[in-house]
């Protein structure tokens, strides 16, 4: 059955991940973390982006995940983005 669902995707800075994994984890039970390389302000850096499947109203949970995660890892900012779509497990 289909509800509707998002995907949500916070982009980091790859450091920390045991850290970043706890923060995570207190908030889902469920995430996958790919790894990446991207950029910021021209400079190259090691990314991971934590990726999270869940109801569209789960927003404030992703925005206060993101806090921790912007502040564990000392950064001006980190991306969150909402992809509304419609995921059901089979």
């Amino acid at each position: 059955m289909e509800n509707q669902s998002a995907t949500f995707r916070i982009y980091t800075e790859n450091k920390n991940q045991d850290k970043i994994e706890e923060i995570i984890s207190r908030y889902f039970d469920g995430f996958t973390i790919y790894k990446a390389e991207g950029f910021w302000r021209l400079q190259k850096e090691k990314t991971l982006i934590i990726e999270i499947l869940g109801e569209s109203d789960i927003v404030s949970k992703i925005n206060s995940a993101a806090r921790e995660i912007k502040s564990a890892n000392n950064q001006e900012a980190v991306i969150v983005q909402k992809i509304k779509n419609n995921n059901w497990l089979v």
